[in-house]
C-alpha cells in the first residue's frame, strides 16, 4: 500500500453557529453527548436520515451550519422518545430536534415537506385551537406549491375513501372557547421559551 505524506485537510470550526445552537432552549444538552451511538441504534428512522443524531451533534460542535441545516435528520425524528430512554447521559434528543426544527424555520431552511407540514399544523392549531385535516392540507399545499398538489392527485382515491368513511371532515370544527386566552398562553410560552434559552 502506497503511503503519502499528505497532511489531512484542516477542519474549520465555526463556533458562532455552535454557540447559536447551544443557546437554544435545549441546545446546551448537545455538549453532554459522548458519541456513544445509542441514539443512532435506537432510532426507528435512522435508515432514512442523512445523519444519525450522534453525527448531527458532532457536526454542530464542528460548526458545520449548512450540513446541519440542510440535513433531514430532525425532520425525520418522529418524537418516539426511544433515544431519550436509552441515552446514558439523559440528553433530551427529541426536545433538541424540536429546537433544531424551529431554528431551521426561523433561518430559512424549511425546504422539506415535513417543514411545510409542521408550519401548516401549527398555524391551524394556533388559529383554531384544534386541528382540522382539511385546513392543514390546504395550508400544506399553499406552502409547497402547485407541483405538490399535482403530485398528490395520484392519491385522490385515498382522500375520497376517507371522505366516504367520515375520516376526513369537510367542514372545520368550532374553534375552542375563548380563543383569545389560548393566544395569550401561546404568546407567554414564546416569551418564556426565549428567556429560558438565554
Amino acid at each position: 500500500m502506497e503511503q503519502t505524506n499528505k497532511l489531512p485537510e484542516k477542519v474549520k470550526y465555526d463556533l458562532k453557529f455552535a454557540r447559536e445552537i447551544y443557546s437554544l432552549e435545549n441546545g446546551s444538552y448537545i455538549k453532554q453527548c459522548m458519541q456513544c451511538g445509542m441514539c443512532a441504534i435506537s432510532c426507528a428512522t435512522r435508515d432514512i436520515m442523512d445523519y444519525s443524531p450522534r453525527r448531527l451533534f458532532n457536526l454542530i460542535k464542528l460548526g458545520k451550519k449548512d450540513e446541519v441545516m440542510q440535513a433531514n435528520t430532525f425532520w425525520y425524528c418522529t418524537s418516539c422518545c426511544t433515544c431519550l430512554v436509552r441515552c446514558p447521559r439523559g440528553v433530551p434528543l427529541v426536545d433538541v430536534m424540536h429546537d433544531l426544527k424551529k431554528y431551521a424555520l426561523d433561518n430559512g431552511y424549511g425546504d422539506y415537506p415535513q417543514a411545510a407540514f409542521y408550519k401548516a399544523f401549527w398555524a391551524e392549531v394556533a388559529g383554531r385551537g384544534k386541528s382540522f385535516e382539511g385546513g392543514i392540507t390546504a395550508r400544506y399545499f399553499l406552502f409547497r406549491g402547485l407541483d405538490e398538489v399535482l403530485k398528490y392527485m395520484a392519491l385522490r382515491d385515498v382522500g375520497i375513501n376517507m371522505l366516504k368513511h367520515r375520516r376526513l371532515p369537510l367542514l372545520p370544527p368550532k374553534k375552542v372557547k375563548d380563543l383569545g386566552n389560548l393566544k395569550k398562553i401561546i404568546r407567554k410560552a414564546r416569551e418564556l421559551s426565549g428567556k429560558e434559552a438565554r
